[in-house]
């Protein structure tokens, strides 16, 4: 499995390849549109993941104190 902050950096570093590479600025937006899209992507991905383990822990937390879980 890739870490995910790897996987942001690449994304960032396409973005500035892409930048510096391409000059035209419309082809520079159709270029740059889905390497956004698929940045913005990934860290609300990597967010709804470490929100839910936090939820999860909170929960196993709570339960300890009750006859739920020995």
């Amino acid at each position: 499995m890739v870490d995910p902050a790897e996987k942001i950096g690449s994304i960032l570093g396409e973005i500035e390849r892409t930048k510096g590479i391409v000059k035209s600025p419309d082809r520079r937006s159709a270029y740059l549109t889905p390497l956004y899209t698929q940045l913005v992507r990934e860290i609300i991905d990597e967010v709804k993941k470490q929100i839910k383990e936090d939820i999860m822990n909170e929960l196993r937390n709570e339960l300890k104190g009750t006859s739920f879980v020995e």
